[in-house]
This record gives C-alpha cells, sequence and structure tokens, in this order.
C-alpha cells in the first residue's frame, strides 16, 4: 500500500537519492589486465580479477580492492576503488587511464600498453567550460547547479537547497571530442542523501551528448555514491 509519506518521498527524491538515475554497472574490465605507462616512463597496473575485485600494483606494490565500474560514454569508463578515495577513467577505445587520488589530491595520466604510447595519452588540464553554467539532474528532484567559473573554481548549489551556494576549487582535464573530467570539492546542506561527510566530486562530463556519470564522496569516511545524469545548460551569472 502506498501512503502518503511514501509518495511524497519519491516525488521530493528522498527515496532514491542522487543515485536514481545512475546507468547500470558494466563488466566490461572483468578478466582485463591492463598494462599501464605515464609520460615519466613509470608503470602501474590493473588487474580485473572478476566483475567485483581487482588488484592496483605500482611501484612493486599490490593492493586488492573491490570496485564498481560506471559507464561514461561509449568505451570510457569511470571504475570506483573501494579501498581507498581513488578512481581512475579508463577509455579504452584510445588507450589511456587518467587515475584519480582524491585523498592526495593529485591525478596522473597513463597510456595502456600495447594501444597507445607514453606521449600520445592527451589527457590536459582545461579552462574550456569556462563562463557556462549546467544543471544536472540525478534523480527526481536531485540536481546539482554547476557554474564553471575559471580553470581551477565552480560555483555549486545542491537540490533542495539552492540557496546555498558555494565557490570552491576544482580541476577540469579535457579527454577530447567534449568529454570532461571534473574534480572539485563540494558541500551540500546535511540531511539531503548524500553520503555522510560529503567534500569531494569526480565526474566525467559529455557535453556534446549533456549527461554524466561520476561520484559524490567523503575521503574521511571513504564512502562515496555513484550516479548518472543529464544536463541542461543555463545562463551563467
Amino acid at each position: 500500500m502506498i501512503t502518503a509519506t511514501t509518495t511524497d518521498r519519491a516525488v521530493h527524491g528522498t527515496r532514491y537519492g542522487i543515485a536514481q538515475y545512475r546507468y547500470p554497472l558494466s563488466f566490461v574490465l572483468a578478466g582485463k589486465t591492463l598494462s599501464l605507462t605515464g609520460a615519466d616512463a613509470r608503470t602501474a597496473q590493473m588487474e580485473f580479477t572478476d566483475r567485483e575485485r581487482m588488484t592496483f600494483t605500482r611501484d612493486g606494490q599490490a593492493e586488492v580492492s573491490v570496485y564498481e565500474c560506471l559507464p561514461v560514454a561509449e568505451d570510457v569508463y569511470l571504475v570506483s576503488f573501494e579501498v581507498a578515495a581513488r578512481f581512475a577513467v579508463v577509455d579504452l577505445a584510445r588507450g589511456r587511464v587518467l587515475l584519480i587520488e582524491v585523498d592526495a589530491d593529485t591525478e596522473t595520466a597513463y597510456a595502456i600498453d600495447g594501444v597507445a604510447q607514453p606521449d600520445q595519452i592527451g589527457i590536459a588540464l582545461t579552462d574550456e567550460m569556462t563562463g557556462t553554467a549546467v544543471r544536472w539532474t540525478l534523480g527526481d528532484g536531485r540536481n546539482l547547479s554547476f557554474e564553471y567559473l575559471s580553470d581551477h573554481e565552480s560555483r555549486q548549489s545542491w537540490s533542495p537547497r539552492p540557496d546555498r551556494v558555494h565557490t570552491l576549487p576544482t580541476r577540469y582535464y579535457s579527454l577530447g571530442e567534449g568529454l570532461f573530467v571534473v574534480i572539485a570539492k563540494t558541500a551540500a546542506p546535511p540531511g539531503i542523501d548524500l553520503p555522510q561527510g560529503l567534500n569531494r566530486l569526480v565526474m566525467v562530463q559529455d557535453f556534446a551528448k549533456v549527461v554524466l556519470g561520476g561520484a559524490a564522496l567523503s575521503v574521511v569516511f571513504n564512502e562515496r555514491v555513484l550516479f548518472s545524469g543529464y544536463g541542461t545548460f543555463l545562463d551563467a551569472s
């Protein structure tokens, strides 16, 4: 029996939250091993044992983790490492990986051996989106308004409190063909179905199709929610 309270939760998004429109997880990486080489000749390896487990090896140190793989564009995936605040944008078509270590606040680009050369990675910081604004819809009544102020800042607000606006440090990487990786600090009012201690966003945004996939996370508690959504361009203030 559907009560008024249940209906109200669904209408206002609190029943499903920001993960309501998330794409189904992909298992395309299961069974694959990606050997990686950076422009500085540093190497790493990601071995996806099965649909849930992977081993990340770098500098002779191997780390086993549960992972999730979210499709974000054709042959492009966002991999979430559950063991740490770490993500990887895996571009199988172009043979490259952007490793994002949120807790260390660093990003490293790699070529996938046998697919691309280290001098062909082509992932670079960008200011291409400066001056634009998008409202990203992630669920029923769940929106993130995002204004791209410069190559190092964004202005953000979360529904249902669009009056709570924050200007925060942000970095943008171009993958080419309208694809961008956005790594931002964030803040949101408590009690709106976001991870406890939410303070970071990692997103892959497709400006050609105006869709995105990403993660909202707390570095302190290592909690994250994967999400997908669609965007509407707004007038920048």
